[in-house]
């Protein structure tokens, strides 16, 4: 399982690994610049000093003895190397330190007139060699002219110095690393802490709890953002559970009665069967169809509450609307109700069965509960779906209700055979459509209005 503080841990581990190596190396390089530096200025003045000692005395080419000695050449000087050759290469003077030996000639000592190099001595003692051009001053002779003079210095206390750089800078900066990820697992996590305490709370929530919020006062500013959004999940979750407990019961409850008279109805029968007459046969089949009906309504709620993509097919509204008016026309007869219809042509394409189950709800309910002998206006167009009807019995706070599942208001559950599903099946199949739902009460008179983006 994944770690925050792990992966801090190691990411930051890798950094300073990384800096270090970057910081060691440019400190080491200028170490080693600085060292060579003033190792290769020892060796020019070195040269310089033996240039300028040197002398042609009949024909002989001689340094004093005594300024040998003085810069490091005497016959008891170790690791301190010089030669003199002239221009052809021929060896003319050399150090004590050498002995019968010469010393190798470094890349492009016969090319340049002046350079650096390091060379190997016979013996396996590695040696930083500097190399000039040079020609007595007081020399009047062709053979003592533009000679080459080679001095070398044991380069062993150099690079141990350099070695014990390289050893200092990696044990100082590894321990100073390691130290640093000490210091920085206790500092990581404090700074977790806030994230800890966030995750113990979210364990402890689970849907016997819903109703607990994240405190935001409490959250760090990067957690802000995490905090509302899940405050605002259990939020909805609350709602949702709530609204299901109570679905459920109102199910169950709904269910109940019709199932009750039917079981009744069959208890009688069997025990008087002489009893059982066409009109007792009618009662049964109407809590039969009552129950159709229930079961019916609950499956068109459950599809509009998916999420699946629907089947869009062209609708005729104009026909949709007639037929809807054309099927309750016997109780808009019977209770001498009036409908404005005004149907604006053009293509209207949606899920066919939603949109019956939208369009036969609203008519449905606005016939239902509308006074005798008043009117109800439909408006309809491609994106707009209007309902309206007088409504004295509702109050500005049942509207906030209506879209519940199994609401009714307690003064109109006797009318008809509402299971007050209507609007719930509304609002899950608008909302699956896609578009907005809008209630509203003016005057006791209700409106709903559907509206769907061009």
């Amino acid at each position: 399982m994944k770690s925050i503080r792990r992966e801090l841990l190691f990411l930051i581990g890798v950094a300073a690994l990384l800096l270090l190596f970057i910081c060691g190396f440019g400190l080491y390089f200028t170490f080693y610049q600085t060292l060579t530096n003033q190792f290769d200025a020892t060796l020019v003045s070195k040269a310089e000093a033996l240039m300028t000692a040197t002398e042609i005395d009949e024909n002989e080419l001689e340094l004093d003895p005594d300024v040998q000695s003085f810069i490091g050449y005497g016959p008891r000087s170790l690791g301190e190397y010089f030669e003199i050759f002239t221009r052809e290469g021929e060896p003319l003077h050399q150090s004590h330190s050498l002995e019968d030996t010469h010393l190798p000639r470094p890349q492009g000592f016969g090319l340049d007139e002046s350079g650096y190099g390091d060379i190997y001595l016979p013996d396996g003692i590695s040696c930083r060699a500097y190399w000039a051009t040079f020609t007595p001053s007081d020399s009047e002779m062709p053979q003592f002219t533009d000679l080459r003079i080679l001095v070398a210095s044991d380069r062993g206390d150099l690079d141990r110095t350099l070695k014990a750089a390289v050893l200092a800078i990696s044990l100082f900066g590894g321990g100073a690393v390691l130290i640093s990820l000490v210091i920085l697992y206790f500092v990581v996590g404090f700074g977790l802490t806030p994230l800890d305490r966030l995750s113990n709370k979210v364990q402890k929530i689970d849907v016997r709890r819903l109703s607990e919020r994240l405190d935001l006062n409490e959250l760090p500013a990067e957690l802000q953002g995490f905090g509302e959004k899940l405050n605002e999940l259990l939020e909805r979750l609350e709602v949702s559970f709530t609204r299901e407990r109570r679905f459920s019961s109102h199910a169950a409850h709904e269910l109940r009665t019709p199932l009750a008279e039917i079981r009744a109805m069959v208890e009688l029968g069997i025990a008087w069967p002489d009893e059982v007459t066409p009109t007792f046969l009618t009662g049964i089949g109407e809590a039969v169809a009552e129950l159709e009906q229930l079961i019916e309504r609950l499956s068109l709620l459950s599809r509009a509450d998916k999420h699946g993509g629907e089947s869009l097919e062209e609708i005729d509204l104009e026909l949709s609307v007639n037929e809807t008016l054309h099927r309750l026309s016997d109780e808009l007869h019977a209770r001498s109700l009036k409908v404005s219809s005004r149907i604006e042509p053009g293509k209207f394409y949606s899920d066919p069965i939603l949109w019956r189950a939208i369009l036969g709800n609203l008519c449905e309910n606005a016939v239902s509960y509308s006074p005798e002998g008043s009117l109800i206006t439909i408006e309809v167009s491609p994106h707009h779906l209007s309902v309206e009807n007088e409504a004295p019995d509702l109050s500005e706070e049942d509207v906030a209700h209506m879209c519940e599942r199994f609401w009714r208001k307690r003064e109109t559950q006797t009318k008809g055979h509402h299971s007050g599903l209507g609007l719930s099946i509304v609002r899950s199949s608008v909302e699956h459509l896609k578009g907005k739902l809008c209630i509203c009460l003016q005057n006791k008179r209700l409106q709903i209005q559907i509206s769907w983006d061009p």
